[in-house]
């Protein structure tokens, strides 16, 4: 398989990541799960990618996990719905990190119920990919516990672990 087409919320989680790693295939999907559905909709008619990662920032509910850390996601999960409409969606593509359960939401603080961490992305690309067959998966750098107040996020020492995992696993 050649490299995956790398997608990111936001162009400054890509910046350190283009500027590390020129020879990338990166796009910007935009913040919130219908920017992303929009956006990777767009991505896969156009590009026809045969693997897509997302990549980016989480906040931690397992105090097991440090800032710092980079994960996996396993499962993602529409948590902030009424239960009755709660969806889970799996990667399609192993790489081998540690792997955790997410919970995409539509704002921070959401309770856990079994999640390791929490984004506002990954239920929406998992979707689409499953959708159009389109091998996916998606990592995490942790920069944040979702109790902690914004001036406490750690938004440089996660992306600098993401570039340092991205380089590794690509």
């Amino acid at each position: 398989m050649k490299k995956p087409l790398l997608i990111f919320a936001t162009e400054a989680e890509a910046a350190p990541v283009r500027a590390a790693r020129a020879d990338l295939n990166i796009r910007i999907c935009g913040v919130g799960l219908v920017e992303t559905a929009v956006s990777v909709a767009k991505i896969i008619a156009q590009e026809h990618p045969e693997a897509v990662v997302l990549c980016g920032i989480a906040g931690a509910y397992d105090s097991t996990l440090s800032i710092g850390d980079v994960v996996a996601v396993a499962e993602e999960r529409t948590s902030t719905l009424p239960s009755l409409y709660i969806n889970r969606y799996k990667a399609t593509l192993s790489l081998p990190l540690t792997q955790v359960v997410s919970n995409s939401v539509m704002s921070v603080g959401a309770a856990a119920c079994g999640a390791q961490i929490e984004n506002m992305e990954g239920a929406s690309l998992f979707a689409l990919c499953a959708e159009y067959g389109v091998a996916c998966a998606e990592i995490r750098a942790i920069s944040n516990y979702t109790t902690d107040s914004r001036e406490l996020w750690d938004i440089p020492a996660a992306l600098n672990s993401l570039v340092k995992t991205i380089n590794r696993l690509f």
